[in-house]
């Protein structure tokens, strides 16, 4: 009789797969993501029947660990511009005490490896992200192209002043509105 499987055990896996990914993209090794977590190659594939189910499972995982963060930071009485304003400072502070995860997250989120499922399980875990996505795919900037360049430009700037505010800690305020500046002339309507 097979084991039961275990929370912390899944766990385990699943922030093994963050750090590997985070490392070598999606591209990282069953055998790289087991060897991290402590477990044979074997037992992954007990919690996860393909690498494909666990790299859909990692991200809404880790998604849904930074909506959290972003609901705590939104207060939803605010106008569309303070609102987004909001959830940008509150993924950038998670993302500078998650490096690791936002790596991760950022990887998986450009890929085709999403599945649609995947896509619609991450809109329902925070619903007024797709508001501010929707207000920017009104503007017409990314009509007609793939549907992950809006958030490949977004990671872009996110990852800047990430990167900036890691390297200077005393102005990560001054990167966190520079990079919400660069985002909201983009994707917002203008005010």
């Amino acid at each position: 009789m097979a084991r039961p499987k275990s929370e912390e055990k899944r766990l385990q896996l699943l922030h093994a797969a963050a750090e590997a990914v985070a490392q070598r993209g999606v591209g990282a090794p069953t055998a790289m993501i087991s060897a991290m977590a402590g477990v044979a190659e074997g037992t992954l594939f007990r919690y996860f029947p393909t690498k494909e189910a666990l790299l859909n499972e990692l991200y809404l995982h880790l998604f849904g660990h930074m909506c959290a963060a972003l609901a705590e930071a939104l207060d939803p009485s605010q106008p569309l511009v303070q609102r987004a304003r909001q959830q940008w400072n509150a993924y950038i502070d998670w993302g500078l005490a998650h490096p690791s995860w936002i790596r991760a997250i950022n990887q998986l989120a450009v890929t085709d490896i999403l599945t649609p499922q995947t896509r619609a399980a991450e809109l329902s875990l925070f619903p007024d992200l797709g508001l501010v996505e929707a207000t920017s795919m009104n503007s017409g900037l990314f009509q007609g192209l793939h549907p992950a360049f809006d958030d490949a430009i977004i990671i872009a700037i996110a990852d800047a002043t990430l990167d900036f505010a890691t390297r200077e800690p005393a102005r990560a305020a001054e990167y966190k509105l520079s990079g919400f500046n660069a985002y909201a002339r983009i994707f917002l309507p203008p005010s």
